[in-house]
């Protein structure tokens, strides 16, 4: 059981990190009780060496009920990417209590949703690059993922008011109120035509940060966002900029070259454990066949050695199920190790992960030599009457787990029928069954 745990673990990880570290446009969605993945495009022309260049840097103030910073952040009207570095990061942490604040040096936003981020490791001064979905999410719900301007013809309409802002006043701006937000409560955003960039609408339209503060191609112009409001937020531009800053990614040493590193020990010590553990069971099985043939016939010794001979005989077929399942758990993270880690291949991979029914037969398998280890103890003369219940009971509870991961094993076995090479599909069916069906037998396998 312990090693079925590990797997399960392993599945579970990498669905939680999905579901979990998303970014805007790719939530978990629940339609009556189903489980369901929106689809996003994650392609970027980015890697983690890049050179990152900037040539704008606004200076900022933003405040929550939570937190209040007054820093800055780089910005490139080209492709759109933002980036902050460690004068912001020692302010979140405040908020956020991570040790990727701690550590931050910088991190950089892409268009897909997904943050560079480089760090240096404070134990070991390690330079390490890794890619992360979520970090940022100041705004109100219904402003974060805004990428067309539409939003603001939809949802935004003047209401008369005007005020300067910036540090010397340089930013006069016109506000504009929100309307038919659903749950928005009180909203505001602030416009300025007084911009010192003109954005080419066929080439982009908006660049907008987290913090809600960019430019905007709207109304047939181009706008300066300078602040927002919101019953929890609020944000002001102080200042902006004109900047020739470079940030060389390449510094850094990617993650994922040290996450092969125990991919490959992991495959290691994984491939001796089996095969000690093949040896130790050949030799189990030679004693055990020697003791069948020289079981006697009174009694209950022979069914006692032919239990013998039927566990071994189960310990070898978990033992290859476990292998497929490590092996392509190895696999499938090799695969997300080569892609930097991408949200689009850990998503892809994890599905991959459900072609096989492995986990399920090797919860058959183990509870088959469970049921047998308490058969044999019953057939001996060690258990008093207390001991003896306590067994029967066992075997009991086993026997209808049994059936219930025998149902399951069906059920899956009919989804790979039905669905076939869409893995997708293959993934989604399964885990309701999972969410369903087999986790609550896990949190509480015998109703105890």
């Amino acid at each position: 059981m312990k090693n079925l745990v590990s797997l399960l673990l392993i599945f579970w990880t990498g669905i939680h990190l999905i579901q979990a570290q998303v970014p805007q446009g790719l939530k978990e969605k629940e339609d009556k009780d189903k489980f369901q993945l929106q689809e996003i495009s994650l392609k970027s022309p980015f890697t983690l060496d890049h050179e990152f260049h900037f040539n704008k840097k606004f200076y900022f103030t933003a405040k929550t009920s939570e937190v209040q910073v007054n820093s800055y952040f780089y910005l490139n009207t080209k492709n759109g990417l933002f980036g902050i570095d460690k004068d912001l990061a020692e302010q979140l942490k405040q908020l956020k209590g991570s040790d990727l604040f701690n550590e931050m040096d910088f991190a950089i936003e892409l268009e897909t949703g997904e943050f560079f981020t480089y760090t240096t490791r404070q134990r070991t001064a390690d330079k390490i690059a890794m890619i992360t979905y979520e970090m940022l999410s100041y705004l109100p719900d219904y402003l974060e993922g805004i990428s067309e301007p539409e939003f603001f013809k939809d949802y935004m309409e003047r209401d008369g008011n005007k005020t300067y802002v910036g540090d010397k006043s340089q930013f006069p701006s016109e506000s504009f109120q929100g309307v038919n937000l659903e749950a928005s409560g009180h909203m505001l955003a602030w416009f300025s035509k007084n911009t010192d960039f003109q954005m080419n609408p066929e080439n982009r339209k908006l660049i907008l940060s987290p913090f809600g503060i960019g430019y905007v191609f709207f109304e047939n112009q181009t706008y300066l966002i300078t602040g927002w409001e919101s019953d929890d937020y609020v944000s002001r531009l102080e200042k902006i900029e004109d900047v020739n800053f470079t940030f060389k990614g390449k510094e850094y040493t990617p993650l994922q070259e040290k996450i092969e590193v125990k991919i490959v020990e992991s495959e290691e010590k994984m491939d001796a454990a089996r095969a000690k553990e093949q040896d130790a069971l050949a030799r189990q099985e030679a004693d055990a066949r020697q003791r069948l043939a020289a079981a006697s016939p009174e009694g209950n010794s022979v069914r006692r050695a032919q239990i013998d001979v039927e566990i071994v005989e189960i310990k070898k077929q978990i033992l290859e199920k476990r292998k497929i399942l490590e092996e392509k758990t190895i696999s499938k993270a090799k695969e997300i190790s080569k892609k930097q880690g991408s949200l689009e291949s850990a998503k892809k991979s994890v599905e991959e992960m459900f072609e096989g029914n492995e986990f399920v037969e090797i919860q058959k398998l183990e509870l088959k030599e469970s049921i047998l280890k308490d058969e044999k103890a019953l057939l001996g003369n060690s258990l008093d009457s207390k001991e003896r219940d306590a067994k029967q009971k066992s075997i009991d509870c086993q026997k209808r787990l049994l059936v219930i991961f025998e149902g399951i094993y069906d059920k899956f076995t009919e989804i790979d029928r039905q669905y076939g090479a869409d893995l997708q599909q293959v993934f989604l069916k399964k885990m309701n069954v999972y969410n369903q069906e087999l986790t609550p037998i896990m949190a509480n396998p015998c109703g105890n």
